[in-house]
């Protein structure tokens, strides 16, 4: 499971990082882009594959699934590869040069969308990595073979792996851009990228209104998408200022890359501790919590920045240089927290609900359910673009609220679910043996259990109520 985790977990990496810069960096492109891209590109995609998802698994077993949803992700990014040293005939530039000049300045970032197609497509196959791959069908198998008793203990293990290669990918996106970009071109070293992505992606094939929990998860997702598409785009924004260039931006995001896989697994050493001494309680809350009070600030210095050095002047590229620092530890410390401590007590919800909830509830929140929030986010900042005239600065005040409000949701949902959930390892234990001794002391219901298919998982973790507690 390690050894999977970090084969995926690498890829995903590599291939974020790359889609970042292409699309911000591209001619027509920029971060005023990004929220076109999450609300008419990413979403339809989740929607689509959900569907295609719901009805494959009616047609295959899990495995077979597994391997064809690789196989398709690895045929597109050999594609890509091939296409891209010609992206600069394919692209839609006399079209984007003609639509400019008539739509007003707020729908640039439509315009950038269409212009560069094949970056479009690039960047909905990385989110949709990170989203099916990582987070449904890692962690659904993962949710079938671990039992509610070690989950504490495995869970932030199973992410080590996972963040060793993150930090591995990130280093190697580093080196490789700043190394190989003095006799290599770009289209060349992303021609490589895409070689390594197709090796380890090889290695890789060898609802939400029944259940109370259900409802929880989904806006605690919702609120996760929206607040991090939110801090994402005004960081992003400012990194752009300070490194325009494709090179310079992607050697920045694989540094960023390779100390969240530092912090990340460091903190998962950590989780199994931090689940025994606060609970499932404090841990969950830990991520929108970090979050709250450090982005908030952030929020403040970047409209300071706006309104201050407008202009420019003494001091703006230092402050700049600041500002884009403190977004990446930002960054670096939430994904950390999100990863290490807020992933695994999520995924233990999953494993104390029924087999529906558990494989058509998750399919829809980890697929669908964090789009709708990125979604959200870009519709927000599309608006407020085209308020504001096209300046991301003017926007900050409303997008540092909306973080906020989303932020106090997150942290809303976590309270709710709180009083269903163990609040130490030790409860753990105790639900686990509870659990055991339930069964043992209905012996005539094991053989009609087992002849229907049950798993060793039905029989180990007891399923939550989905009645409220009276």
């Amino acid at each position: 499971m390690v050894a999977l985790f970090f084969f995926m977990a690498f890829i995903n990496t590599i291939v974020d990082s790359l889609a970042n810069s292409l699309v911000i960096t591209a001619v027509g492109g920029g971060t005023e882009v990004l929220p076109f891209l999450t609300v008419y590109a990413v979403l339809p995609c989740s929607f689509i594959f959900l569907v295609l998802y719901s009805f494959a698994t009616q047609c295959f077993s899990r495995a077979v699934l597994f391997n064809i949803v690789i196989s398709v992700f690895m045929v597109f990014f050999v594609g890509f590869a091939a296409l891209y040293p010609s992206h600069e005939t394919i692209h839609f530039h006399g079209f984007a040069t003609d639509a400019l000049q008539v739509i007003p300045s707020g729908l640039a970032g439509a315009i950038g969308m269409i212009r560069n197609w094949m970056f479009t497509l690039f960047y909905c196959a990385s989110e949709l990595w990170g989203d099916v791959v990582l987070s449904l069908l890692f962690w659904g198998l993962a949710n079938e073979t671990t039992q509610l008793e070690d989950a504490a203990l495995l869970y932030p293990l199973f992410g080590v792996g996972a963040n060793l290669a993150q930090t591995l990918a990130g280093k190697l996106l580093s080196m490789f851009s700043n190394t190989a970009g003095s006799h290599m071109s770009y289209a060349q070293q992303l021609q490589i990228m895409m070689g390594v992505v197709l090796l380890f992606g090889g290695i890789a094939l060898v609802f939400l209104a029944k259940s109370p929990q259900i409802r929880c998860l989904a806006l605690m997702a919702l609120a996760q998408g929206i607040s991090t598409n939110l801090i994402d785009i005004a960081w992003k924004n400012h990194l752009h200022m300070l490194h325009p260039t494709p090179g310079a931006y992607a050697a920045f995001m694989g540094d960023v890359a390779m100390w969240t896989g530092i912090v990340t697994g460091s903190l998962m050493f950590c989780s199994p501790i931090l689940f025994d001494r606060l609970g499932w309680k404090g841990v969950a809350n830990a991520t929108p919590t970090f979050m709250l009070w450090t982005g908030l600030p952030f929020f403040v210095g970047c409209t300071a920045y706006a309104l201050w050095f407008k202009g420019g002047g003494l001091g703006a590229m230092a402050t700049l240089r600041i500002l884009v620092l403190a977004g990446a530890v930002l960054q670096v410390f939430a994904k950390g927290a999100k990863f290490s401590m807020f992933k695994p007590a999520e995924e233990m919800v999953y494993i104390r609900l029924d087999e529906e909830s558990r494989t058509k509830g998750k399919a829809a929140i980890d697929v669908v359910g964090a789009q709708t929030g990125k979604s959200v986010g870009s519709v927000l900042q599309q608006v407020l673009l085209l308020c504001s005239g096209g300046t991301m600065s003017g926007t900050l005040p409303v997008m540092a609220l909306a973080y906020f409000i989303m932020l106090r949701a997150w942290q809303g949902a976590v309270n709710s679910l709180a009083p269903m959930l163990p609040s130490s390892a030790a409860d753990l234990h105790t639900i686990e043996q509870s659990g055991s001794d339930e069964d043992a002391d209905d012996p005539e219901d094991h053989p009609a259990d087992l002849g229907n298919g049950a798993s060793p998982m039905q029989h180990t973790a007891p399923v939550l109520s989905l009645e409220p507690r009276t």
